[in-house]
């Protein structure tokens, strides 16, 4: 269950007056930690939380899609999830369970595939370009962590189509095996992985010895929500009570990125030291990732009312939902992140 999660309350190093105490905080990643993850863990090491009043616990959920069911239930304080889930998860659970307030981490997403030939691994289909994964009267597994649903195909039928195919004569065949993305691609268990991000799951693939290609979400119509953000439940981000703990993590989570982006080698060690690797090929591994992922973390934490629309309109035209906002988006603010004189005001060092 989740309460019988496994929890890393990381060490946190006291910034505040000896003696203040700290408000207890608990936020759930989406998956198990890795560099994507970052700036929690250099706001923990560095004591950004602590800074701000907050002693944060980080857990790891035992499913990716339990999170958000607990944080309804008032367990959790926030979760980490990806702009997409949240707007599926507004429409299947309706007005007023979630609201997103945090863009951390925008990274490069989309499809990889295993290139003929790759590593002594014989694909069975050659792919070049998008309209290449649906071949006539020819099996295409897709790799996804929702499968069935309607997701995966969802992605890849939209690229394919604006590359100018289309998949009518292809049977496919939903394949999950979790997040293990490249995994399922060295055991022949996919033809095409989907959802993956590029600063993680290409460093791996070139671990694995499996060449691969990669086709970019927002170049072939498919929304651009390879993007983590933080999620609460509304009446805790808008309670006076409350609506402190959320602007206290905001801001020592800004105060990290600040820090990663000045200090990348340090980053670096930092991330290294927490989570040491295994041998000389898992570290070059890494060490790969990370370069790749310092550069992904956003110094604005905002999105659009355009970017929301425009995820719902190809949300409900592949049917994955089955309505639209009315009006202004209602599970999304950028109170926090565009911070006024009055917004401003209420931190835990000003109450």
């Amino acid at each position: 269950s989740f309460k019988d999660a496994k929890m890393r309350a990381l060490l946190t190093v006291l910034m505040v007056s000896p003696g203040a105490a700290l408000e207890p905080f608990k936020v759930s990643l989406e998956w198990f930690w890795n560099p994507d993850h970052l700036p929690i863990l250099v706001a923990q090491k560095h004591g950004y939380f602590a800074a701000h009043g907050l002693n944060v616990t980080v857990i790891e959920p035992d499913d990716h899609f339990e999170p958000v069911a607990v944080l309804t239930s008032g367990e959790l304080d926030a979760a980490v999830t990806e702009t997409v889930h949240l707007a599926q998860d507004r429409f299947k659970l309706g007005k007023d369970k979630l609201v997103g307030f945090n863009r951390f981490l925008h990274t490069l997403g989309g499809v990889m595939y295993a290139r003929d030939g790759a590593g002594g691994h014989k694909p069975r289909l050659t792919i070049t370009r998008p309209r290449d994964m649906c071949q006539p009267g020819k099996q295409l597994r897709i790799q996804y962590p929702g499968a069935p649903g309607k997701g995966g195909p969802a992605i890849v039928k939209t690229m394919v189509e604006f590359d100018g195919g289309n998949c009518d004569r292809t049977e496919i065949v939903p394949v999950n095996n979790g997040f293990f993305h490249t995994k399922a691609l060295v055991e022949d268990q996919a033809d095409v992985a989907t959802l993956i991000f590029a600063n993680f799951e290409l460093p791996e693939a070139k671990n694995s010895n499996l060449d691969v290609g990669f086709f970019d979400l927002k170049k072939y119509g498919v929304p651009d929500f390879c993007q983590l953000v933080l999620i609460a439940n509304p009446q805790a981000l808008r309670s006076p009570a409350t609506a402190w703990k959320f602007r206290s993590l905001n801001r020592a989570l800004r105060e990290a990125t600040d820090w990663i982006k000045l200090n990348p080698a340090n980053a670096k060690a930092l991330w290294l030291e927490q989570f040491p690797t295994k041998d000389e090929a898992e570290a070059q591994m890494m060490d790969e990732i990370l370069d790749r992922t310092l550069y992904m973390f956003p110094h604005q934490q905002d999105l659009s009312e355009e970017y929301w629309v425009g995820m719902e309109r190809w949300l409900k035209g592949t049917e994955q939902i089955d309505e639209v906002s009315v009006g202004k988006v209602d599970y999304w603010t950028n109170e926090l992140a565009f911070e006024s004189e009055e917004t401003r005001k209420g931190g835990k060092e000003e109450l």
